[in-house]
């Protein structure tokens, strides 16, 4: 099985000729799309054939694009129709509009409209303009790291301008060696949250990645967006465009790799999230609530686990987060009145006390291996998870009492990760 990533490269800075064919394709490439887009709201469909049908010669003719162009344009209306499609579609999306498309939309490469050629230890991106022999060569600023990855390039690309500089965006297709993993399943619960980014639950041990600084530096930069706006300095704002999404999407970059070693520990893990989908649309609060939830960049930690995970055979599961901040990791009994405060839990039924991350990280493991114990075809169902009601441990299956126990048995070994800010 091949794994697909995407590699981003920096444009050389191109000639002014260069330039002006880059900015002139860009246009006739969105208003191919837009078309597309309208043939797709007009037949109130988003399926390609039919969209293909009724655009593809319209854009041929109007644009002149080139036929591998005129593909991308469609695939790109295609895609957006989708997604419109499913936002309409889906519970916790509100309202919603049909797309339009901004200056941002970038030039769609098709695999028969680029090629890479190495010449001289340096990468070029040869782009094909419709006309036959006549082509456009765009060098590439390639990393170190990147050099050995170039060999594997191939598919559908991307070129897109961000602040005045031209990117490609180029897939990689590989064919991983993912080791064997043999023996008893081994349940690693991961609960995410604000003020603690993520909290990891292991047979050895607890580990909490502190969320604090993060806090701390999107205040930062909202503070400062703040002043700026106040003291009408658009020029600085401009000038941070990006800065706080490239900090965090590094953050999570170390915080997921340190996941990932955490679970390789064992051999033969299985990594358990929470379904958080549709959080934004369900919990409001104050102004800052609102905005530290709004930045609050789970997603994008759970996709850089995923594909990381991927690498080393390591499944992933997704779990119901009902109650799991509620639950006692150790009774079962669920109540709110069982977290007093942010970090504190201390159960109404037993009396048990524990880090209130840490204890929902244990049930989030425990709910992950009762529904692979329900995936395997095991016949026991897992506890009750009714808000006020208690069940005894003895109702759960084994595997479930395992992973809860060996959770339990070292959860006063417990590590914090706080990354440098």
């Amino acid at each position: 099985m091949q794994e697909r990533e995407c590699v981003v490269v920096k444009v050389a800075e191109p000639t002014k000729r260069k330039d002006e064919w880059l900015a002139g394709m860009a246009h006739r490439f969105r208003r191919a799309v837009q078309v597309a887009l309208a043939v797709a709201q007009d037949l109130q469909t988003s399926t390609r054939g039919q969209i293909h049908k009724h655009a593809y010669h319209d854009i041929r003719e109007q644009f002149d694009l080139p036929s591998d162009y005129a593909r991308m344009a469609i695939n790109a209306a295609v895609s957006l129709a989708r997604s419109y499609d499913g936002q309409r579609k889906s519970r916790h999306v509100k309202r919603t509009s049909f797309p339009t498309l901004n200056g941002s939309q970038g030039i769609g490469l098709g695999t028969h409209a680029y090629r890479l050629v190495q010449s001289d230890a340096r990468w070029v991106l040869r782009l094909s303009t419709g006309k036959r022999g006549c082509y456009v060569w765009l060098p590439l600023c390639v990393p170190k790291k990147f050099q050995d990855r170039f060999e594997q390039i191939k598919g559908d690309g991307k070129l897109f301008k961000r602040d005045g500089t031209w990117y490609a965006m180029l897939p990689r297709r590989v064919t991983p060696t993912p080791p064997v993993r043999d023996g008893e399943r081994v349940f690693i619960g991961v609960d995410m949250g604000i003020a603690k980014t993520a909290t990891v639950s292991t047979p050895d041990g607890i580990y909490f990645f502190d969320g604090e600084p993060a806090r701390h530096k999107r205040e930062h930069f909202a503070d400062l967006r703040r002043r700026y706006q106040r003291a009408n300095r658009v020029d600085k704002v401009k000038q941070m465009r990006g800065k706080e999404t490239r900090w965090m999407r590094n953050r999570n970059h170390v915080i997921s790799k340190r996941i990932v070693e955490i679970t390789a520990q064992y051999d033969n893990p299985v990594i358990v999230f929470e379904n958080l989908t549709g959080l934004r649309n369900r919990a409001k609060g104050s102004k800052r609530f609102n905005r530290m939830l709004s930045s609050w960049a789970f997603r994008e930690l759970v996709d850089s686990v995923e594909y990381k995970a991927a690498r080393l055979n390591i499944p992933i599961i997704h779990v119901d987060p009902c109650n799991t901040s509620k639950t006692c990791s150790r009774c079962g009994y669920a109540s709110r009145h069982n977290r007093r405060k942010q970090g504190l839990f201390c159960c109404r039924g037993c009396g048990f006390e524990h880090n209130a991350d840490a204890n929902a990280a244990i049930n989030i493991a425990a709910r992950g291996a009762s529904e692979w114990a329900d995936e395997q075809g095991a016949s026991d169902k897992p506890r009750s998870s009714n808000q006020d009601q208690t069940e005894p441990v003895g109702v759960r299956p084994d595997v479930v009492k395992r992973a809860a126990g060996a959770a339990l048995q070292a959860c006063h070994e417990t590590t914090t990760f706080t990354l440098p800010v």
